[in-house]
């Protein structure tokens, strides 16, 4: 019984030590030309429901409750990064005058290139173009034009309080190249009659952060 006793005892740390604990993962960003474009970047711990954060004004964020079994994606321009986090505690993506990566240190030291994973991304593209309609003047708004058309998309509210989910999350949406601040700004902005085509981005990570949820395009005919 104490031998056994002497074995639970000197196995315990061991045991203890290879469960994955929880930790705080510091992110950073750092630009040769001290300007952090944060339109083109979205990081987030990859899983089920990734949740994106945004980067304070000096580059950084601090994702918490990360294993070490986590994986880092870190979205900047038209690249994702995949940093495995066994271990980490700091994370810093270098840029250059650009804006493209030339290197992630892990806790203070340069990751060999094949220790993380590139994965190019091509230009945002919709998956859904819904085409115009005939006769637009039946349609009140936007709200009215665009209500079952696109599935997975609903506008609740009305007039000047209007809400639109796609897929239960807010989506940015994009008049004529231009990002506007919400659904009701776009709706404002929008008049049916000159509506020449909208398209739906269900991935729109060229957009960083405001395009993680979805983006719809419209554009009008100018």
């Amino acid at each position: 019984m104490k031998k056994l006793i002497f074995i639970a005892l000197f196995l315990a740390p061991w045991i203890v030590s290879a469960q994955p604990t929880d930790r705080n993962v510091k992110l950073t960003i750092e630009s040769s030309n001290g300007t952090i474009p944060h339109e083109h970047i979205a990081a987030f711990i990859k899983g089920e429901n990734p949740a994106p954060q945004s980067l304070d004004r000096n580059g950084q964020t601090v994702f918490t409750g990360v294993s070490g079994t986590d994986t880092m994606a870190v979205i900047v321009k038209h690249r994702i990064y995949e940093i495995p986090l066994t271990g980490v505690k700091d994370i810093t993506v270098e840029l250059n005058k650009r804006s493209k990566v030339t290197g992630i240190l892990r806790n203070g030291e340069q990751m060999p290139r094949k220790a993380y994973n590139v994965i190019p991304l091509s230009q945002s593209q919709p998956n859904v173009n819904v085409s115009a309609s005939d006769d637009p003047s039946q349609y009140m708004d936007l709200a009215d034009y665009l209500s079952g058309r696109i599935a997975g998309l609903s506008i609740e509210g009305g007039p000047g309080n209007y809400q639109a989910y796609l897929n239960g999350a807010v989506p940015l949406f994009v008049v004529d190249g231009q990002r506007v601040n919400s659904f009701n700004a776009a709706n404002a902005l929008v008049n049916p009659n000159d509506i020449a085509s909208v398209s739906v981005d269900r991935n729109g990570v060229i957009y960083g952060m405001d395009g993680m949820n979805g983006v719809i395009t419209i554009t009008t005919k100018r």
